[in-house]
């Protein structure tokens, strides 16, 4: 299952909604800057779901616009979601990186080439990790999990900024 798939599953179990509903929720909790979803994919991850059984569909007339088709989860979709969801939180994963592909081959750059371009990569953390400050500090909720998505990167950031530091310092 794709991770576009899952963030699906998860939003329509929620509740109903039609394409442009999941899209909002996309926007609203921050999920594109997890993963890279275009609009139009929704579309076609939704029907190819349906078509798996996974989800259902009905057609909603609206009044003085076109009609929408709403989407809710099925009794097989919700088991796969939960599966899914416990490989999730218990399997560790590495996601693919441009930055390991460019240590692979930083060799090719010169030595002022590679530390520059290192101490660009710790400002840009830096900055990352003030933003993330910020929107954790500005955090309302209280509830956990909503601050460990957000914290997880920080905590991230925090010991990779130490690294690259340590890296830098070898160089």
């Amino acid at each position: 299952m794709t991770l576009l798939e899952l963030t699906i599953l998860g939003i329509v179990t929620e509740g109903a909604c039609h394409a442009y509903n999941v899209e909002k929720v996309i926007k609203k909790r921050g999920i594109r800057e997890r993963l890279d979803i275009g609009f139009s994919t929704i579309y076609s991850t939704l029907k190819k779901m349906e078509n798996g059984d996974l989800l259902e569909s009905e057609y909603a007339p609206q009044e003085k616009l076109p009609g929408r088709r709403v989407y809710s989860i099925t009794l097989k979709g919700k088991q796969v979601l939960c599966e899914e969801l416990k490989k999730a939180l218990s399997q560790p994963q590495r996601a693919p990186s441009l930055f390991e592909i460019g240590l692979d081959f930083g060799k090719f750059l010169s030595h002022s080439e590679l530390k520059e371009s290192l101490s660009l990569y710790d400002v840009e953390i830096g900055r990352l990790i003030q933003l993330k400050v910020r929107e954790i500090t500005g955090l309302d909720n209280k509830d956990a999990l909503k601050r460990a998505l957000l914290s997880r990167p920080l905590a991230l950031w925090r010991a990779e900024r130490k690294w690259i530091r340590e890296l830098m310092s070898l160089l």
